[in-house]
């Protein structure tokens, strides 16, 4: 282990082990905390249904107290107008009044009327809790509550409901009512996500010291050790792509000069020889040695052209960078005899021109090296443009690149890879099958926010 390592180790693991304790503690002492205010707030709701549910049981009896009392018109006649009246009271939106015989008849149930009349002593819900039964035995014991789920109308399906039943010992009736509690639920879970996003608030705070603490302990200890290798190396990139710059603005320079200087003057040279060629038909040395002068001329101005071209072709400033690629390729493919299948998108506006040069340089110089190295009779070229990344292949049937792969420290491909890396991309270089070597760039692009052809 190296002196570095163990001072990294040294510096960040007393970080992270006290921060995972200061979160390891937090979060057992919140844990507890939610737990005990759940209950708190689930108790404190209870207590207010059940006293909400005994006061509408109140209401009930009031409204037939004196039926019950008095029996005026005869017990028979009391009962059926109580009926009449338990069933008219309602409250809330799925608030009623129920009244059962002790042996588990229903004789009052104003929301579900096809219980009356039926014996519903052994009725379980859902979860096998003896409903009635179980009413009546609090009712019984002198007045009490009951959980159980039960139809809940207005949402058309069954939900948890607390029950409060009371005896009316003289005609052997059990009253209750009850309150649907899934809004205990959704409150009690909305409190609890609550309590559970500040814990994993302050969780993340804590993470989060503790990443900034290591990242500045990481930064110290880098700018101690690495501080001179990092800015030498950022300098020698600077360098670099300062001399790639240079050398470029000197290329389209030369080329330029070629193109608009030298060239021009070849070409005029040319026609002063072709008017001389013309009006001296009679003098044959004069007419032959002005048509070898053309000739040299013409290779002269080809030459040039060439020159310039291969300096700096006017056709990526021009057309952009599709376009150069398949004019390299073509004039690659009729100089050197290897066939060239080549396949570029449109960048558009989406790579600088500097990144868009990097491109056209990397595959000129792999082609270089087909040419020189490969012995290869087919190359392809595929230049593809994503939504966020432009991928470059080159790929060719030659001789490959010898195993194990080489470090690729070569000038060449030094170079190459020097100008893809300026432009935040990568090069890989790897060998395919038996035979064959295959070139892949990715380089990041911009947004596409325009259509302007590149």
């Amino acid at each position: 282990m190296t002196f570095k390592t163990k001072l990294l180790l040294i510096t960040i693991l007393p970080l992270v082990a006290v921060s995972g304790l200061i979160g390891g503690i937090t979060f057992f002492q919140a844990s507890r905390l939610i737990e005990a205010q759940t209950r708190a707030v689930e108790e404190r709701i209870l207590s207010s249904k059940r006293q909400e549910v005994q006061n509408a049981v109140s209401l009930a009896l009031t409204s037939i107290q004196k039926l019950y009392e008095e029996e005026q018109g005869g017990r028979e006649a009391a009962q059926n107008e109580a009926k009449r009246i338990l069933n008219d009271i309602t409250f809330g939106e799925d608030g009623y009044f129920f009244v059962y015989l002790k042996d588990g008849t229903n004789i009052v149930h104003p929301k579900l009327p096809d219980l009356v009349g039926g014996k519903w002593w052994d009725l379980q819900d859902p979860n096998g809790n003896y409903v009635i039964r179980n009413l009546m035995a609090a009712a019984e014991a002198g007045g009490g509550f009951h959980r159980y789920v039960w139809d809940k109308p207005s949402a058309g399906m069954n939900a948890e409901k607390l029950g409060y039943a009371v005896m009316l010992d003289k005609w052997d009736w059990m009253l209750g009512t009850g309150l649907y509690i899934d809004d205990i639920a959704r409150e009690v879970a909305l409190v609890r996500a609550d309590f559970t996003a500040n814990v994993q608030q302050t969780v993340l705070v804590i993470f989060f010291i503790t990443m900034i603490a290591i990242l500045l302990s990481l930064t110290a200890v880098a700018t101690v050790s690495f501080s001179e290798q990092k800015f030498a190396d950022g300098k020698l990139k600077e360098l670099t792509h300062r001399i790639v710059d240079v050398q470029e603005q000197e290329r389209k320079r030369v080329s330029s000069e070629l193109h608009d200087s030298i060239s021009q003057l070849l070409v005029s040279v040319r026609y002063g020889i072709e008017m001389l060629h013309s009006k001296s038909p009679e003098n044959g040395d004069l007419q032959v040695q002005a048509e070898r002068c053309l000739r040299i001329l013409d290779d002269a101005i080809a030459e040039v052209r060439r020159i310039s071209k291969d300096l700096r072709p006017s056709i990526l400033d021009d057309m952009g960078l599709s376009a150069a690629l398949v004019s390299l390729a073509k004039d690659f493919e009729a100089q050197s005899g290897i066939t060239v299948e080549i396949s570029a998108d449109r960048c558009r506006n989406r790579l600088p021109d500097s990144a868009k040069t990097a491109l056209y340089r990397v595959v000129q110089e792999a082609l270089t090296n087909v040419a020189r190295h490969s012995a290869a009779a087919y190359v392809s070229i595929r230049l593809v443009a994503g939504e966020r990344t432009l991928t470059l292949t080159i790929q060719d049937d030659g001789v490959g690149i010898p195993l194990p792969l080489p470090q690729l420290g070569g000038l060449g491909i030094r170079n190459m890879r020097e100008r893809i890396e300026t432009h935040g991309g990568t090069m890989v270089m790897s060998r395919v099958g038996a035979q064959g070597t295959m070139i892949r760039v990715t380089m990041p692009m911009l947004p596409e926010e325009s259509r302007t052809a590149a």
